[in-house]
């Protein structure tokens, strides 16, 4: 069993014997054998029913054989053996249509994925996947702080989601303080090792935190910039999070950040297991928040199999 916080899930069976057994089934789905992988899972949890991994991994075999019934049975059994979701079931019901998407959010999840990305994040990132999010949100800011007069400067900012740190490393130069949160403790590790040129810490403030409690932790009208580069992606609903960055925000205080969209209307859960947005959802959920968009953009954040993803890169103001 793997403890985190009051959160408890089976990653292991307990067995050897039964976790080898789970082996060979993720092997047998990897090479194709979906039918296998359920027949050896048969086995496995008739002997160990607690086996959360083995039910996450029965799921995805049967959706490979097209029984998506019997694939919702098996998340769904997950969630009752681990409700705070660290394997991700609210996401997997979501992209078959069994759960929307706004429902589907899952930060526990999140955060273990990244814990174990940390080491090789920023390479991956950029060099795979040609991540460039920080970029094209720094250059969004400048635009507009010219169309709008202001002097492209920020006294405080908050990096929602900052992972190692490569939101911050874009903007750190117009920043006065700059604080950061994230929900991997190896993320924070790597963000808190990251050093200006004067070989000052990059941040001046981290918190292992997921952003809607970071932000519900900081004072009304207490910073000009709330960023979340590429972060939104891993949640459906994000009303919470726009009334809390408008609360926090001081007058005329910017929200910028970077989803991945699609031509249909509200939230889904594409394939990768991300969340993407319509623009019509987003406009409607800043109105509720207060927040008025001076930007909404095409722009595509990262490739995936050297595809350019679609997104938007999107700044609101308070008023």
């Amino acid at each position: 069993m793997i403890e985190k916080g009051s959160a408890t899930h089976s990653a292991s069976s307990g067995d050897p014997t039964l976790d080898r057994r789970y082996t060979w089934a993720k092997a047998a789905l990897k090479e194709g054998d979906a039918a296998a992988c359920v027949e050896i899972l048969d086995q496995t949890l008739a002997q160990a029913y607690h086996f959360t991994a083995a039910w996450h991994l029965y799921g995805l075999a049967q959706e490979a054989l097209g029984r998506n019934e019997d694939a919702a049975t098996a998340w769904r059994q997950c969630l009752t053996l681990d409700p705070n979701d660290h394997f991700g079931a609210r996401l997997d019901l979501a992209r078959i249509g069994a759960l929307s998407a706004e429902e589907a959010t899952s930060e526990n999840f999140s955060g273990v994925l990244f814990d174990g990305y940390a080491e090789r994040f920023d390479s991956h990132l950029v060099e795979t996947l040609r991540y460039n999010a920080p970029a094209l949100l720094q250059q969004a800011l400048a635009r507009i702080c010219q169309e709008t007069g202001n002097p492209f400067r920020f006294e405080t900012v908050y990096d929602l989601g900052c992972g190692t740190g490569l939101m911050g490393e874009a903007i750190r130069n117009e920043t006065g303080f700059l604080a950061g949160c994230d929900l991997s403790p190896r993320m924070i590790e790597r963000a808190r090792a990251k050093l200006q040129d004067n070989d000052a810490p990059l941040y001046d403030k981290l918190a292992v935190a997921g952003l809607t409690s970071f932000l519900v932790s900081r004072p009304d009208a207490s910073t000009d910039l709330v960023v979340a580069a590429d972060v939104f992606v891993y949640l459906g609903e994000l009303a919470a999070a726009f009334a809390q960055s408008a609360r926090v925000l001081k007058p005329g205080g910017l929200l910028a950040f970077t989803v991945q969209s699609h031509e249909a209307e509200g939230v889904i859960v594409g394939a990768d297991r991300r969340f993407a947005h319509a623009e019509g959802w987003l406009r409607d959920r800043l109105a509720e928040a207060r927040l008025t968009p001076l930007l909404i953009g095409a722009a595509s954040t990262r490739q995936d199999r050297g595809v350019a993803v679609p997104g938007l890169i999107v700044v609101a103001q308070k008023g």
